[in-house]
């Protein structure tokens, strides 16, 4: 028996299939699928212990401590929040009236009235139930994908430090390269070749008493400034998307511990749980009132005033 968890909603669905009825449907996107009526090209499937699971590595369902897929519709990562909230919204079922429930023609028989009372008492409690267990699967689901997140963005952060220092390095070495352009242009003015370096012709003007030739005659400082404004245009868009990755990355990590911190908060689930003892309590109250009345001598006005 497999239990297949449909994540956005918490519902649940028993499956009696096993592996070999996975791999006979073709795909595990296309069984779940049909399980869930999620689209199949929206699937993400975890295993409860965080593994990703995939039609090539479906056996892996075989060794899991337990045989529950938690089913991600990736879809909803393309809609605003709040229209997926919309999506989602649960809304309560209203019983109908307690007349509705005991004969028309009066009297009522308070057996009767204290039977349709706990007809409705039951139904509030077992979708009170239903709504507590799918709290638990969503939270369950939602620690799944934190941690999954965590360790992509993990896997991210552990490739950008990395590459940062190194990156953040050359950069200064850039900058400090296209800072001291003057100054090096300036030395290799005063830098003298040797004659042995140069043409016959050039040898032989020195010789004849025309200044000492240096690099800077044979190096054009307007040309170097041409290369200098290009490697500059370069260095600086280098820098900006250096720095657009940092920022990124510092913003990705930062979502990261928000969505943890936000998952660790079992605010909502601890209200959840007060309400279900609160409806428990309530149907036990009604329950035991309706054996009562059901009894051949009661008080009839005083219990169903309780």
């Amino acid at each position: 028996m497999i239990q297949i968890c449909r994540a956005e909603d918490g519902e649940t669905f028993q499956v009696n299939a096993t592996l070999r009825d996975i791999e006979r449907r073709g795909s595990l996107e296309g069984f779940l699928h049909q399980e869930t009526g999620v689209d199949q090209d929206a699937i993400l499937a975890y295993l409860s212990d965080g593994t990703r699971l995939r039609s090539d590595n479906v056996r892996e369902l075989v060794g899991a401590h337990d045989q529950t897929i938690f089913v991600f519709n990736k879809y909803y990562l393309d809609f605003d929040l709040n229209d997926v909230l919309n999506e989602l919204r649960a809304e309560p079922p209203f019983q109908p009236p307690i007349e509705d429930n005991i004969s028309a023609t009066p009297p009522f028989r308070p057996s009767q009235l204290a039977a349709s009372y706990l007809h409705n008492a039951h139904a509030h409690l077992d979708h009170i139930t239903h709504t507590l267990s799918t709290l638990h699967r969503q939270h369950q689901a939602i620690q799944i994908a934190s941690s999954s997140l965590d360790l992509n963005v993990l896997a991210i952060t552990d490739v950008f430090d990395g590459m940062a220092g190194t990156a953040g390095k050359d950069l200064e070495r850039q900058a400090a390269l296209l800072a001291g352009l003057e100054a090096d242009l300036e030395i290799i003015s005063r830098v003298r070749i040797h004659v042995e370096f140069m043409s016959p012709a050039v040898r032989k003007a020195i010789e004849n008493g025309d200044r000492h030739r240096t690099l800077g005659d044979y190096v054009s400082n307007v040309k170097m400034k041409q290369v200098a404004d290009t490697c500059a245009r370069t260095h600086e868009d280098l820098r900006t998307h250096f720095a657009d990755a940092e920022a990124s990355v510092a913003r990705l990590t930062r979502g990261t511990d928000i969505v943890r911190g936000a998952v660790a908060n079992t605010q909502i689930l601890e209200d959840a749980e007060v309400s279900g003892r609160r409806s428990q309590e309530a149907f036990e109250r009604t329950s035991e009132i309706a054996g009562v009345l059901e009894g051949p001598s009661s008080d009839s006005d005083g219990l169903l005033q309780a």
